[in-house]
């Protein structure tokens, strides 16, 4: 059922705080970004406003956003740069929504609260050097040793990736093959000298976010830090990968309204023919093109998240 989310209190109030939010870490992102470095107050400043935890319930101290109104917030938070909502689709659209959607209580309650407050920054781990489209190549591997899981492997451009506290990993049996060889999925805290990670700086844009890589040797996970059960994780993978390819295009969308909003700004104050090329209609058709482009990505966003909405209800 199709419902417009953002009319009632709880979304207007997401979204306000989201455009604060905005307003306040812009200066400080337009910084980070020309000085390609990572920007620690998307952090602090969402923990300012709450935003940490868009998606959790209230029950676990979250702002319980539905996927319409978390859509709207990624839309805004776009504006700012797909550094900054690189952030939030490590953190929650990746990071707490296997962990949400496919965890026991006892999991969401012992990672949940910690990340809706910034003590527990969380990322997702599935992408390594040799396996990023297909998973199924992937070689990291999890054996059982008592009450804990030992863990090795390399996992590779990893949103977060070098300032989370616990990572959504995913391996397969040590030695396993044929239908023995079933992907299961873990939450990682990532202390310990078994877990060592690196930033990666060399990288084509996204400067202020944070990229990294990290590896696993005998690295000890919990028992009770399984995801599910067993060889579900190539299905917690994938549902996963939907509430963060949804909340990419969400931010994409926020780049097309900035972009729109500074061509706008630019054809007021440039001249030439004696009039501000606003006036001219080769310009304006130029500008009417992004804002069809931006309104119907908008519209596939909205409708994309009404659908991931109706099916998780």
């Amino acid at each position: 059922m199709k419902q417009d989310s953002a009319t009632d209190s709880r979304a207007q109030a997401i979204l306000a705080d989201v455009d604060a939010y905005c307003e306040e870490l812009r200066p400080i992102e337009e910084i980070c970004y020309l000085e390609h470095r990572y920007n620690k107050q998307t952090v602090e400043l969402a923990k300012k406003y709450n935003l940490l935890g868009l998606i959790a319930p209230e029950s676990l101290g979250g702002r319980a956003a539905d996927s319409l109104t978390y859509a709207r917030a990624l839309i805004r938070i776009g504006r700012e740069g797909t550094g900054v909502r690189t952030f939030f689709s490590g953190h929650l659209s990746i990071g707490q929504y296997p962990v949400l959607r496919y965890g026991c209580d006892a999991l969401r309650e012992k990672y949940i609260p910690r990340a809706v407050s910034g003590d527990c920054i969380m990322a997702f781990g599935l992408t390594e050097p040799d396996a990023g489209s297909n998973p199924l190549e992937m070689t990291t591997t999890y054996r059982r040793e008592g009450d804990k899981y030992l863990l090795n492997g390399v996992k590779y451009l990893i949103s977060n990736g070098s300032v989370a506290d616990a990572v959504a990993v995913f391996g397969y049996p040590e030695g396993a093959t044929g239908k023995d060889k079933r992907m299961s999925a873990f939450v990682v805290d990532t202390a310990g000298d078994t877990f060592v990670a690196e930033e990666l700086t060399s990288k084509p844009g996204m400067y202020s976010a944070n990229t990294g890589m990290f590896e696993m040797t005998d690295h000890p996970v919990p028992a009770e830090n399984l995801i599910g059960k067993e060889g579900d994780g190539f299905k917690i993978a994938m549902g996963t990968l939907v509430s963060g390819r949804l909340s990419v295009a969400a931010g994409c969308v926020g780049v097309i309204e900035d972009c729109l909003t500074e061509a706008m700004d630019y054809s007021t104050m440039r001249e030439q023919h004696g009039k501000p090329i606003g006036k001219h209609q080769l310009v304006q058709e130029h500008i009417a093109e992004i804002e069809i482009g931006r309104i119907a990505a908008e519209s596939l966003v909205e409708r994309a998240a009404l659908a991931k909405q109706a099916a998780e209800e």
